[in-house]
């Protein structure tokens, strides 16, 4: 799916400027104007959804619950992807009200979503943690309510934006497998669930290994990671080569650079600052990593469809790119 933010970096120019354009602003130059026509024509952008045919009904409240993670690009993208879609329909006045709650905290959550359903909301997008407890809360509103879950599958009948967080810790482990060499074994280390994405990337990355009949040791589970950085040390041998962490990789390859003990081969999964500078630096040969912004942003599309036009299916489901990021590609 061709995005804004897609026409803006092939031509150059800011997202503002290209949604001026396609929005018929006179506050733009004739000439960067058909550019950005010209190229979401010959793209295939899609913009039906603003269509003439489609009438302005009455104004929906859309409310966002997005969990916030140590990963602070994968809120942050999501909010932005969310907040270009709002700009776009801002016409149409669609508010999207985005709220946020920690990553490990499912009660804080629902205590969220059930506050918001009291307000009689139209529309709601949820990135879930506990899906089972969310579904009971929300099921009593199922007919009245429009829902698009981002990360984690609600139920079949619910609208589901697809992460595929399997299949990037299965791209993470081919990586892996095709760096380090025929005899060189690779320590797996469990750093727990995240509640969304970590659980995922473990099942991806081990049953890739398998599947190939890659020698790897663990997965290891080490409880609370980050306070207990010193126990990954136990499990490091000279027939180590590679190393894959699920969840705080950054922190524990930096830990381990640290105590001079980084001289292996590391690749991830996810993408923010500390790892740009770890795939800088080196440190790092490469990261698998969802692309949040246009998760936030088909969300934010697919939730207005389901508001605004008749013909939507109540359930669909989406799935978004992955990019796996090496040095030479880092913008």
């Amino acid at each position: 799916m061709v995005t804004q933010e897609d026409l803006a970096k092939k031509l150059g120019i800011t997202r503002t400027t290209v949604a001026r354009a396609l929005n018929g602003s006179k506050n733009i130059k004739l000439e960067t104007k058909e550019k950005v026509l010209q190229l979401a024509k010959e793209l295939g952008y899609e913009k039906n959804y603003l269509g003439s045919t489609l009438a302005i009904k009455e104004k929906k409240k859309i409310v966002a619950i997005i969990a916030k993670s140590i990963n602070e690009e994968y809120s942050k993208k999501i909010k932005a992807g969310l907040k270009d879609f709002e700009d776009e329909v801002k016409a149409y006045g669609v508010k999207i009200k985005i709220l946020e709650v920690d990553i490990s905290d499912r009660v804080g959550q629902i205590e969220i979503l059930k506050k918001n359903l009291d307000k009689k909301i139209h529309g709601l997008i949820l990135t879930p943690l506990d899906t089972e407890e969310i579904l009971k809360v929300i099921l009593p509103s199922i007919n009245e309510l429009h829902v698009v879950s981002i990360g984690k599958e609600l139920s079949s009948e619910i609208t589901y934006i697809d992460s595929r967080y399997t299949k990037s810790g299965k791209i993470a482990a081919n990586i892996m497998s095709n760096i380090a060499v025929k005899n060189g074994k690779i320590l797996v280390i469990d750093g727990g669930d995240d509640l969304m994405s970590s659980k995922k990337y473990l099942k991806g990355f081990t049953t890739k290994l398998d599947e190939i009949q890659k020698s790897y040791i663990g997965p290891v589970k080490i409880e609370s990671l980050l306070d207990n950085k010193e126990r990954v040390l136990d499990y490091l041998s000279n027939d180590i080569e590679g190393i894959y962490i699920n969840r705080y990789a950054p922190e524990i390859i930096e830990y381990l650079g640290e105590v001079k003990k980084d001289n292996y081969k590391f690749v991830t999964n996810g993408f923010n600052e500390k790892i740009r500078g770890l795939l800088e630096s080196n440190k790092v040969i490469a990261t698998v990593s969802e692309d949040f912004y246009n998760q936030g942003y088909t969300a934010g599309k697919r939730i207005f469809e389901l508001l605004y036009k008749t013909d939507i299916k109540r359930s669909q489901r989406f799935q978004t790119k992955i990019d796996i990021i090496f040095r030479e590609s880092l913008d």
